[in-house]
């Protein structure tokens, strides 16, 4: 991927990589250091947080996981620390639609959820599903 735009945090570094939804990175960027300490990240991890759209996802999703469609956030733990983190801004706006919830809430909530993947939780039975989502959704009532 070609990197148009990054935006640096402490442990988090955004790639903007969509031109499908105008996408504020500021509105992401205020939140970072609180979603950094609130999720005990050390400094010397990497989090790279790429934005995509649903074609470009989409791709992803077949090549690792077989799955022939768009998904929301894709997770990978590379070597060492550090971290990739895809998401879907055009899924993410349509989940934050037919939820009812802010954009960019639906935008942190993802990230949210991809850093826990990337640090080893998953959510493939409903009983580790449960454990995620609980520890996703506190994280994400303490930055509003």
């Amino acid at each position: 991927f070609r990197v148009s735009s990054v935006v640096v945090s402490m442990a988090i570094k955004i790639f903007n990589e969509q031109h499908k939804i105008k996408l504020d990175v500021r509105k992401i960027r205020k939140y970072l250091p609180l979603v950094e300490k609130k999720m005990f990240l050390p400094k010397d991890d990497g989090y790279n947080i790429i934005f995509l759209d649903d074609k470009n996802i989409k791709k992803l999703n077949k090549k690792f996981r077989h799955a022939d469609r768009p998904t929301d956030v894709l997770s990978f733990k590379n070597s060492g620390k550090d971290a990739d983190i895809f998401i879907s801004v055009e899924t993410a706006k349509g989940n934050a639609k037919f939820y009812k919830q802010d954009f960019y809430t639906e935008i942190l909530r993802l990230v949210i959820h991809g850093i826990l993947h990337a640090g080893g939780f998953t959510d493939y039975t409903a009983k580790a599903k449960k454990i995620m989502w609980e520890k996703q959704e506190k994280i994400l009532k303490c930055l509003h």
